[in-house]
């Protein structure tokens, strides 16, 4: 079940405007993946050649537009409608170069087909294959042996071989058959033909429970697994069914191993023949061999399913790229789902260490493995010599079986050995060329560079950087922390990965602002905690950046905002608006505001008499945000609920950033997707764009559904959850130093978000 993913590539300038592209010939379509582990969906195609490729939504729908050819205008409009977000011709132009081209999906109109295109090189897979039964005589037999994975059959069977076992071990004369095998060992030679026939059958189990499921199986063949012979069924098909039919199908086999055994044990209770019952023993260890999840046995593709990774060791890299300190999580492992993150980890710190082991073992042993082979067949010639001259024709065949048997597994062993040779070469090759400086003179067609002219020292060269080395980062938190503080600061193991993240969001978070910036903290349902995310993130604001931050409760219905960090203070938004021609200081102003003692976030209360707070409008607020701009970097206004009402309308005329509160329920994320088709419908898309969307977990354990998180990532700029927190419930005075570390964080992610916007449109 070899699958292409969508990862190569490769630099290539950007078309003309008017290039076309067409598909490739043959494709076909087999849709998204089901039960995918991936955060985003993703889709199969299949070539011409039956290599399946798995493709992102946005290649996917790129590879379908192409068709039939139009110029890269069009294609580009088509594609950027069904995304949903803008692509741009020379986006397009990359996309197809750099991905699909190499793949061999998109060519250039009136160019013809590639003859050779990336292909799947799975690690510890099949090498020298061949086919056994072509793709239609198996799926013809598929149809017709589909129905014996009826439920009720397989339960029978899984019932019949207990009890077929119990009467094997019970009535089975187990060493007169090891008896007669040693007594006649040309018995051996048709106890290989059965389980020969049996692994036969095996792989016709995979492509019926392939079928049974709905999909289509391929060719049965062979081919060299690691030193052994080995059969495989092309079943990437069922990639396209649901999670349970690709398990089914990655059980099938052994589900017709167990029948199988049972015609094996009846004949054996019919006849007595010990070559039946060692047979039906000896497919019985081989069914245990298969459930070894460590290599490409049936036991892994279960566990692949299980987690929704077509392949699981092609993470093996990036996992382990992942875990080295001080690196970046590599983008095969962000794109897994939290679970899904952690299982293929775990499987990848639990494989690795085993492999390495055996590989080390066998090559260690090597040589005297290969001695002893040599040996072997010079002794299989000697009993092919004596049978040849008695004619003893049972005796000839299995001296030319043993031999074969004795030079498969040497024959792979160098294979094996051969090609990590050689895939190491291509590594140490990469690596070399990427560290090689860039050549001069006629090598590269260029002339050499000139020497840089002599420069004037002057004191603006006397820097920190002349004078001292940049400190090595010192851990805060954790184990390390507690290294760095222990050994006296003499040993520093540096930041861990989550930590050095937070260091970027706080960098990004201090994004210096020209003037000031206006954020309008708003939903159009009630009870969504969009009070405490305006807290939440003024809070954070204030203690990261240093600047002064103000939140304005905007609620014309008499929010509790300025509750939440002091006590009640007798002036409001009213008092304000009434004092704004006297108000001629920042001095003058505080004393209208109230401050949390921790954060040192300023908060502007409204009035709690409604009818007042009915009266603010549109210019009143206009008036109050005037004012403001002359005294605070960040401005938050926690708006009331709903859009329609006139003062909201004015804040969002006055917004240079959006931070939109939903619940993480349908009901929330629909709330939430009909007032940014307001924003878009009444002029207000480029706020749309800059948007954050803040998923408010209302209760433990609560997440997004995938499709809501995904349609808020494709028309908003960040879409960030956070998690529930019992710090948050009560609704009364809210220390943040008493959040947990998780929604800290969450929080800190969600000001990066709305900082990365502070370069933009800033008001001076």
């Amino acid at each position: 079940m070899d699958l292409t993913t969508a990862d190569h590539r490769r630099t290539a300038p950007p078309p003309a405007t008017g290039q076309r592209w067409r598909q490739a010939r043959g494709l076909q379509f087999l849709g998204p993946v089901q039960g995918s582990g991936l955060k985003d969906p993703a889709f199969l195609v299949r070539r011409v050649d039956d290599q399946v490729v798995q493709l992102s939504e946005l290649l996917h729908l790129v590879v379908r537009a192409v068709e039939p050819p139009r110029p890269a205008e069009q294609v580009a409009d088509d594609v950027s409608r069904a995304y949903g977000r803008n692509l741009t011709v020379d986006g397009l132009a990359h996309l197809v170069t750099s991905r699909l081209e190499p793949l061999g999906l998109v060519v250039p109109d009136e160019a013809p087909d590639p003859t050779r295109a990336v292909r799947a090189r799975p690690l510890l897979a099949l090498t020298a294959k061949g086919t056994l039964v072509p793709a239609q005589v198996v799926d013809r037999a598929a149809a017709w042996l589909a129905p014996l994975f009826w439920p009720p059959v397989v339960a029978i069977a899984l019932v019949s071989l207990v009890v077929a076992d119990v009467a094997l071990l019970t009535r089975g004369d187990f060493w007169g058959a090891v008896g007669e095998l040693f007594a006649t060992p040309t018995i051996a030679l048709l106890i290989y033909a059965l389980l020969t026939a049996s692994a036969v059958v095996h792989e016709l189990g995979h492509a019926a429970a392939c079928r049974y499921g709905g999909a289509r199986p391929g060719e049965i063949g062979f081919g060299l697994y690691l030193v052994f012979p080995a059969f495989y069924t092309d079943v990437t098909d069922s990639y396209r069914i649901g999670r349970v039919g690709r398990v089914r199908t990655d059980l099938g086999g052994l589900h017709f191993n167990v029948l199988t055994v049972l015609a094996l044990a009846g004949a054996y209770l019919a006849t007595g023949s010990g070559v039946l019952l060692l047979t039906a023993l000896v497919l019985q260890l081989q069914m245990l061999q298969q459930l070894i999840p460590v290599v490409r046995f049936d036991g892994y593709y279960v566990l692949s399913d299980l987690a929704g990774v077509p392949d699981l060791f092609a993470r093996v890299g990036p996992v382990l790229r992942s875990l080295r300190p001080g690196h970046p999580v590599d983008p095969r492992v962000s794109e897994l789902r939290p679970r899904t993150r952690r299982f293929v980890t775990a499987w990848v710190l639990v494989v690795v260490p085993l492999l390495v082991a055996a590989l080390g073992w066998a090559g260690w042993y090597l040589p005297e493995f290969l001695e002893r082979g040599r040996e072997g067949v010079r002794l299989q010639q000697l009993v092919f010599d004596v049978a040849w001259e008695r004619r003893d024709w049972s005796a000839m065949a299995l001296a030319v079986v043993s031999i074969a048997l004795l030079l498969l597994p040497i024959l792979g062993a160098v294979l094996a050995f051969w090609r990590l040779g050689t895939t190491l070469v291509l590594l140490a090759r990469a690596r070399l060329a990427a560290r090689a400086p860039e050549p001069y003179g006629d090598s590269a067609g260029l002339a050499a560079p000139a020497p840089d002219p002599p420069t004037v020292v002057s004191a603006a060269d006397f820097t920190d950087a002349v004078m001292y080395a940049a400190p090595a980062p010192v851990p805060r938190q954790g184990w390390r922390s507690a290294v760095y503080r222990g050994s006296g600061h003499l040993v520093n193991p540096g930041p861990s990965l989550p930590e050095q993240r937070l260091r970027e969001l706080e960098r990004r978070l201090r994004t210096p602002v020209e003037g000031s910036r206006r954020v309008v903290v708003m939903s159009r349902k009630g009870g969504v905690g969009k009070t405490t995310i305006t807290l939440a993130l003024g809070s954070t604001f204030a203690l990261l950046r240093g600047d002064r931050v103000i939140a304005v409760d905007a609620n014309p219905d008499a929010g509790n905002l300025a509750h939440r960090v002091a006590p009640p203070h007798d002036r409001t938004v009213t008092d304000v608006l009434r004092d704004l021609d006297g108000i001629e200081t920042y001095a003058a102003l505080r004393r209208y505001t109230s401050q949390a003692v921790e954060s040192r976030l300023e908060v502007l209360a409204s009035d709690d008499d409604p009818g007042i707070g009915m009266a603010l409008a549109r210019d009143d607020y206009h008036r109050l945000i005037g004012l403001l701009d002359r005294f605070y970097n960040v401005i938050l206004l926690d708006t009331g609920t709903g859009i329609l009402d006139s003062a909201n309308q004015g804040l969002l005329t006055e917004a240079d950033q959006v931070v939109l509160v939903v619940r993480a329920g349908l009901d929330g994320g629909r709330a939430g997707a009909l007032t940014l088709d307001w924003m878009d419908q009444h002029g207000f898309d480029d706020l749309v764009a800059r948007t954050v969307v803040v998923v408010n977990a209302e209760r433990r354990g609560s997440e997004p559904p995938e499709p809501m998180r995904r349609h808020f990532e494709k028309r908003c700029a960040r879409v960030v959850t956070v998690p529930w927190d019992d710090a948050l419930e009560p609704g009364a005075l809210t220390d943040m130093s008493s959040l947990h570390r998780r929604t800290r964080d969450a929080l800190v992610d969600i000001a990066a978000a709305v900082a990365d916007n502070f370069s933009v449109g800033g008001t001076p």
